[in-house]
C-alpha cells in the first residue's frame, strides 16, 4: 500500500485532486485529460477519485467554482482594506479581482478555450449561474453600500448585480482574443483592443451604477495587462 495515500484525509485527497487538475488547465487540452493522468498526478487510487467526483467534468466543475471563489476571495480582501468612499472601494474589489485572475491567466484561458468548444454551453450556462450565485453577497454589498452612501443611483440592485458580472466574466473572451493578436505579432492591435474593452466596461460599470461624474468607479489600467499580452 501506497503510505502517502493512506495518511491523507479525505479532504487532502479532494484537494490534491483539484490542485493537480487546476495546473493541467494551465498545460493540457482537457480533452486528453483523463481520469488516469489525474489520479497519477494526484498519487490518488481510483477509488480515493471515485469518492469524490464521478468524472473529470466534475472534477473540472468543482475547478472553476474553486477559481471563482478565489478571484472573489482576493477582491474582498482588498476592498475590506481599502480607505475612502463606496466608488473608491468597489474600484478597489474590481482591481483585486483583475490582479488574481491575470495572476492565474493562464488556468482561466484553459477554461475560456473549454467554454468554447462545442457542445459545452449547457453545462457552462449552469456553471456560470453558480458562479454568479457565490459572488453575488458581496456584490450585492458594494452596490447598496453605494446606494445607501448616494454614490449610486441604481434602478434596482440585484439586476445591476447580475449584469455586471455577466459583462465581466465575458470580458476574457475578449482578453483571449487580443492575446491572441498579440501572439500573431500586432501587438498595437491587442493592445488597443483591451484597452477598448475596458474602457467600455468602465463606462458600462458607471452607467449601471449612476455614478456621480466626479466620484467614478474605475477598471484597472491597460499597463496592468501587458504581461499577460504578451505572454507566449
Amino acid at each position: 500500500m501506497n503510505t502517502k495515500r493512506s495518511r491523507m484525509s479525505a479532504e487532502d485527497r479532494r484537494t490534491a485532486i483539484l490542485d493537480v487538475a487546476t495546473d493541467l488547465l494551465s498545460t493540457h487540452p482537457w480533452e486528453e485529460v483523463t481520469v488516469a493522468l489525474l489520479l497519477d498526478a494526484a498519487g490518488i487510487s481510483k477509488g480515493g477519485f471515485y469518492h469524490h467526483f464521478t468524472s473529470k467534468d466534475d472534477v473540472l466543475a468543482a475547478v472553476l467554482l474553486r477559481l471563482t471563489e478565489a478571484s472573489n476571495s482576493a477582491g474582498q480582501a482588498v476592498y475590506e482594506r481599502s480607505e475612502g468612499g463606496a466608488a473608491a472601494r468597489f474600484t478597489a474589489y474590481l482591481g483585486g479581482t483583475t490582479r488574481w485572475e491575470l495572476e492565474h491567466a493562464d488556468k482561466i484561458m484553459g477554461v475560456i478555450r473549454i467554454a468554447m468548444m462545442a457542445g459545452n454551453e449547457a453545462i457552462f450556462l449552469k456553471l456560470e449561474q453558480e458562479a454568479r450565485r457565490r459572488a453575488t453577497p458581496l456584490m450585492r454589498t458594494l452596490v447598496e453600500e453605494g446606494v445607501r452612501e448616494g454614490i449610486f443611483d441604481v434602478i434596482d440592485v440585484d439586476m445591476t448585480v447580475d449584469l455586471l458580472q455577466h459583462a465581466w466574466r465575458m470580458r476574457w473572451v475578449v482578453f483571449a482574443q487580443a492575446r491572441q493578436r498579440c501572439a500573431t505579432g500586432d501587438l498595437a492591435g491587442g493592445e488597443a483592443m483591451l484597452g477598448e474593452r475596458l474602457r467600455l466596461e468602465e463606462r458600462m460599470t458607471n452607467r449601471l451604477l449612476g455614478c456621480d461624474a466626479a466620484t467614478p468607479v474605475l477598471m484597472p489600467a491597460v499597463g496592468e495587462f501587458l504581461g499577460f499580452l504578451q505572454a507566449p
